[in-house]
């Protein structure tokens, strides 16, 4: 059944038809296995908008997975986005999850191609169910653009680090935030105090 799940989003994929994947699967059962929030229209209408009000053109999606969630903000919304992975021997295994955009890998310490992608001033960052502290502290001392997205849970049961809310240090603000549906995952955007 997951297999035929991975096999069905896959053709959709391919059909362009990321609002069918988002409202087949939400609440499918092997979610999990390609992406841990499906966002609805409203969700990706709110995120263009804002990016767009920001004049920030790119996403860059730090710890991506598959890119799943990567490629339904590209088709539902024009932004270019980028996925960042670790272990790039994972995600170029027979093993892993079909991969639905470009991944660009670095090894555990940030490598100067990273270094590069998180110094653009026109491009926020996004953390979608992440779950590294430390990691995510080191992007965001290495970070020089203004915004990031922070998707997760607020009060299921389920951890992720950063949390959409609290997780931040005193130099971002909490600009606005979205639920995803009626689930309990936000989207919460965030926006150095400085700018």
């Amino acid at each position: 059944m997951e297999d035929n799940m991975i096999d069905e989003v896959r053709r959709l994929y391919e059909d362009g038809n990321w609002r069918t994947i988002v409202r087949t699967y939400r609440d499918h059962p092997g979610r999990n296995r390609l992406l841990w929030v499906y966002p609805t229209e409203e969700n990706f209408v709110f995120i263009k908008k804002y990016m767009e009000e920001s004049k920030c053109a790119n996403i860059l999606s730090i710890g991506c997975g598959c890119g799943l969630l990567e490629w339904m903000i590209i088709a539902a919304t024009g932004l270019q986005v980028y996925g960042l992975e670790v272990d790039g021997a994972w995600w170029q295994s027979k093993y892993a999850p079909p991969t639905f955009i470009p991944l660009l890998f670095t090894p555990n310490k940030l490598d100067e191609h990273a270094r590069r992608l998180l110094q653009r001033r026109d491009t926020a960052l996004l953390f979608c169910y992440f779950n590294n502290g430390p990691a995510f502290e080191q992007y965001l001392k290495e970070y020089l653009g203004g915004i990031v997205i922070i998707i997760g849970p607020e009060g299921k049961g389920v951890h992720t680090d950063p949390k959409p809310f609290g997780d931040m240090p005193s130099d971002w603000t909490l600009d606005v935030h979205q639920e995803v549906g009626d689930t309990k995952d936000f989207i919460a955007i965030y926006r150095r105090a400085s700018d």
